[in-house]
């Protein structure tokens, strides 16, 4: 598990500092589904899902803009139903 993360955040690290913003937004993108499918850890998905929204609206992709706003609603539905279930 930790590998995987040290692996995601090595790859987000060196797309920015090589400017590469598209790339940075992908593995920011890809960590954040790799947490929302762990289903145990929504809030750093969202971390995640948002720097990668960031990037694209960077980067200037509407699309994939969309695509990650869709990811971070999902995950607010979601959190928002685990608290109904907890009242």
């Amino acid at each position: 598990h930790w590998r995987a993360i040290n692996k995601y955040d090595a790859s987000i690290e060196s797309a920015k500092k090589a400017g590469f913003i598209h790339e940075q937004g992908l593995a920011c993108e890809k960590a954040g589904f790799y947490f929302k499918n762990l289903d145990s850890n929504n809030k750093k998905a969202m971390v995640y899902f948002k720097q990668a929204r960031e990037c694209y609206e960077e980067w200037g992709s509407s699309v994939k803009v969309d695509s990650i706003q869709k990811e971070i609603d999902s995950l607010n539905e979601r959190e928002r139903d685990s608290l109904d279930v907890k009242e």
